[in-house]
């Protein structure tokens, strides 16, 4: 794709986007898919026979990344109206709230839990990037990964230990076909499609969003030819053993700062082959200090949310920075899950189910809202952030439609769920979220109303949407309504 650009354009500068692994959708199908396959197999048979229950988890994820495929593949032809039709802001929102969270926050507290290793290279890595302070032909990253190594060597966070245990994984590794035990166990997908479907939703959503920061950096990619590469991706990933879905991700105008052209991709994927392959990557991750290279990506994540902060006008501040609540809470509730879980296993193999034993002994704080707000936690950014921002902006029909569309996704439970059906049951939450999107329906057509009849200011609008005389018109509208308002504080 990024080849066809650069050949139609005539330009030498076109930066390929990033694309690999689905990361939320790896914590996802692992937590969501594998953990309950698996256990609950062992609980059932007592523990006997673990690697055909591993297997057996193995191959039931593959199916359901299969199906993810084949769901982004259908996905195709509507990412340009969803495009078209939803303000950029929003559209880049979650972008941005996985930027800041996962590459963000979550890297971060690995540099927090090691000072004396990771201050150093963190502090380079901002006066190079951010600072502009610059140190020469060597490439930034190779600098931090080289000194945050020798720190980590000299405060024993590597080990000569770790190094020989890693070296007896080094062999050949041959590639393997897993497709007949994959569509043996797909009737079995069934009870895991709550999972597998939002996360094929949200992997579409991201590529329209990774599309737009594209060509926020000048970089104009057709959103359907992205969106099949995902989705073919993904279907030859599960035919080869990976239940982790391929996507285009975040990172593309940072990459495209740093240099990075249409070579570094395919390096990055020939290097990667070699490294699995061969077993490398245990090797090469009990040499170096892993948190050297966490700054870089932190960068990459910060540098998102800056980028979408530039074009966001003051006014829409609250709407984004609220809208990047649900991927936070995402973060949040799966670092809980799998931290209790691996707490659970060290005791017992048959009692990890988090939902039964621990979620209803916690009391500190809501759980049950944090898991509202992170299910479905990126398209909720899109609609928390769309929503706000027509309310600012006072366009009251189009805040309706989306809170329309909102409590239609939350009866199914495609937001502020883990399950996906129709929930309408008494103990279940996606009505519930319906009524209340009902409720702030009902706000703004009464607030509708009151605008038509001139009781409350007219909708926001910008410049290029009206003529010299019009504007002018819009602004003395506006002042009047402000003299108003003052004289009756008054």
């Amino acid at each position: 794709m990024a080849r066809k650009l650069a050949y139609k354009e005539q330009r030498d500068d076109v930066c390929t986007m990033p694309y690999g692994i689905n990361t939320p959708g790896a914590f996802a199908f692992i937590f969501g898919i594998i953990f309950p396959v698996y256990y609950k197999c062992m609980s059932e048979n007592n523990g006997q026979d673990q690697q055909m229950y591993q297997e057996r988890a193995w191959y039931i994820a593959l199916g359901s990344n299969f199906i993810t495929g084949v769901v982004i593949l259908a996905l195709c032809f509507f990412g340009e109206f969803i495009r078209r039709n939803t303000p950029a802001v929003a559209l880049l929102s979650s972008i941005s709230a996985i930027g800041f969270t996962y590459l963000g926050l979550n890297l971060y507290l690995s540099i927090a839990s090691l000072p004396i290793v990771s201050f150093l290279p963190f502090s380079i890595i901002i006066l190079d990037y951010y600072g502009k302070v610059k140190t020469g032909p060597i490439p930034i990253a190779a600098i931090t990964l080289i000194i945050g190594t020798v720190l980590g060597w000299a405060a024993s966070v590597n080990t000569a230990h770790g190094v020989r245990d890693a070296i007896k994984l080094v062999k050949p590794y041959p590639a393997v076909f897993p497709a007949r035990g994959m569509f043996q166990n797909m009737n079995q997908i069934g009870p895991y499609l709550s999972t597998t479907i939002p996360t094929a939703v949200s992997i579409a959503i991201g590529t329209i969003q990774c599309v737009e920061s594209a060509k926020r950096a000048g970089d104009f990619y057709p959103i359907r030819e992205a969106m099949f590469a995902d989705g073919v991706g993904t279907i030859i990933a599960s035919l080869f053993g990976s239940f982790l879905g391929m996507t285009v991700y975040i990172g593309h105008p940072a990459f495209k700062r740093m240099g990075a052209r249409q070579a570094y991709s395919v390096i990055n994927c020939l290097t990667y082959l070699l490294l699995c392959f061969f077993g490398i990557i245990p090797l090469v991750l009990k040499i170096i200090t892993v948190t050297s290279v966490n700054p870089v990506l932190i960068f990459i994540g910060t540098f998102i949310c800056a980028e979408t902060l530039a074009i966001t006008p003051p006014r829409h501040y609250p709407a984004f920075l609220l809208g990047l609540t649900p991927v936070i809470a995402d973060w949040a509730q799966s670092t809980i899950i799998s931290s209790v879980s691996a707490a659970y296993a060290n005791f017992t193999i048959t009692n990890v189910d988090f939902t039964l034993n621990v979620t209803s002994q916690i009391t500190g704080f809501s759980y049950s809202g944090l898991s509202n707000l992170a299910g479905g936690s990126l398209l909720q950014c899109i609609f928390l952030t769309t929503i706000l921002i027509y309310m600012i902006d006072r366009k009251f029909i189009r805040a309706a439609v989306w809170a329309f569309f909102a409590g239609l996704l939350s009866i199914f439970g495609l937001i502020h769920s883990s399950n996906v059906g129709v929930l309408y049951e008494k103990n279940d939450e996606g009505w519930r979220f319906s009524v209340g999107y009902a409720t702030m329906i009902g706000l703004f057509m009464l607030l509708e109303i009151a605008q038509r009849w001139h009781l409350i200011l007219g909708p926001e609008v910008e410049p290029d949407d009206l003529s010299s005389e019009e504007w002018a018109e819009w602004n003395r509208q506006k002042q009047l309504h402000e003299i108003n308002e003052s004289n009756q504080d008054t």
